[in-house]
C-alpha cells in the first residue's frame, strides 16, 4: 500500500491525495480501486466509492493509530455473511523508497507506452482520412 496524505505531500506514486475522517487514505500498490480508509471507528480496505464509510472487507480496530502500519492489532476479513474472523497474518508497511521508485517507474513507462499507441492510432486514423 502507499501512503496518501492531505495536500498533496507524502509517500508513494500516482494516486488521491487526500484525508478522510481525519486520517491518511492509502492506496494499494497494485489494486488501482483498492483502499485503506478510516471510517471513524477502524480502518478499512474498501473500494474509492465507499471511502470513509463503514463498508469493506477487511477492518482493523484501533482508533487510536493515525496511520494502519502503526497498529499493533490484529485485522479481521469479512467471510461473506455476517462474521469477521480475525487474520493474524494480514499487516499493513509503508513502501520502501525502492518501492515507490520502481512502482513510479512502471507507472512512467506505462503512461509512455499508452501515449505512444494513441499516436499511432491517430497516424493511422489520419492516413485512412487521407486516402478518401
Amino acid at each position: 500500500l502507499s501512503a496518501r496524505r492531505g495536500g498533496g505531500a507524502g509517500g508513494g506514486a500516482a494516486g488521491i491525495h487526500k484525508q478522510v475522517n481525519a486520517r491518511p487514505v492509502w492506496k494499494h500498490a497494485t489494486h488501482e480501486d483498492r483502499y485503506l480508509a478510516f471510517d471513524g471507528v477502524a480502518w478499512l480496505a474498501q473500494e474509492r466509492v465507499n471511502l470513509g464509510r463503514a463498508d469493506g472487507w477487511l477492518e482493523l480496530f484501533d482508533a487510536g493509530c493515525v496511520s494502519p502500519d502503526q497498529s499493533r492489532q490484529v485485522w479481521n476479513a469479512s467471510d461473506g455473511k455476517d462474521g469477521w474472523p480475525a487474520q493474524p497474518t494480514i499487516t499493513c508497511r509503508r513502501p520502501t523508497d525502492a518501492e515507490v521508485t520502481a512502482e513510479a517507474v512502471a507507472a512512467s513507462l506505462l503512461a509512455e507506452e499508452e501515449e505512444a499507441s494513441a499516436r499511432s492510432a491517430r497516424r493511422k486514423a489520419a492516413k485512412k482520412g487521407k486516402k478518401k
